[in-house]
């Protein structure tokens, strides 16, 4: 019975270290993949890579390049404006200068470390001090037709708190 118990020890035992010298990147039973290894050989750099794409939704953008993507988002979003609203010069002026403001204030909030339902209630938060501001430049028929783009846009958060959970 005591050889059993002493075998059944040993057994454990070399079990015991074969396992941790595997995690550790070591000779273990897997052959030196193991977390020591893994980082040795950029696995700590994939991992923070695969973090960084999770954050840029799969992209990998520079801030120039965000910054163009803003600005043409920016352009598209007052042409369509000008266009449906049929705003004149002023207005667009004017509306421009909210829309870039609020862009700016958006992109702040996005880059918080808070909570995704937060960062999506600041948002909302802006879009409708926005509207209210636009609202003021607007006249009565113009304001009808804001209305729906505004619908428009939250029908497009809708869609993108739906798609985080």
């Amino acid at each position: 019975m005591k050889k059993l118990k002493n075998r059944i020890t040993i057994c454990f035992i070399f079990l015991a270290v074969n396992l941790t010298l595997a995690q550790y990147g070591n000779t273990g039973m897997y052959g030196g993949s193991g977390m020591g290894g893994g980082m040795n050989r950029g696995g700590m750099n994939r991992n923070q890579q695969s973090i960084q794409n999770t954050n840029n939704y799969g992209r990998n953008k520079s801030p120039e390049d965000i910054e163009k993507e803003r600005a043409e988002n920016l352009n598209k979003n007052i042409e369509k404006l000008t266009k449906d609203l049929e705003l004149d010069e002023l207005q667009a002026i004017v509306i421009r200068k909210e829309l870039e403001e609020n862009s700016k204030k958006v992109v702040t909030v996005t880059k918080t470390e808070s909570a995704k339902e937060d960062k999506i209630k600041e948002i909302e938060a802006i879009n409708e001090k926005m509207d209210r501001t636009i609202n003021t430049y607007l006249s009565a028929n113009q304001k009808v037709k804001y209305k729906k783009y505004i619908e428009e846009r939250q029908e497009r958060m809708e869609k993108y708190k739906m798609s985080q959970n």
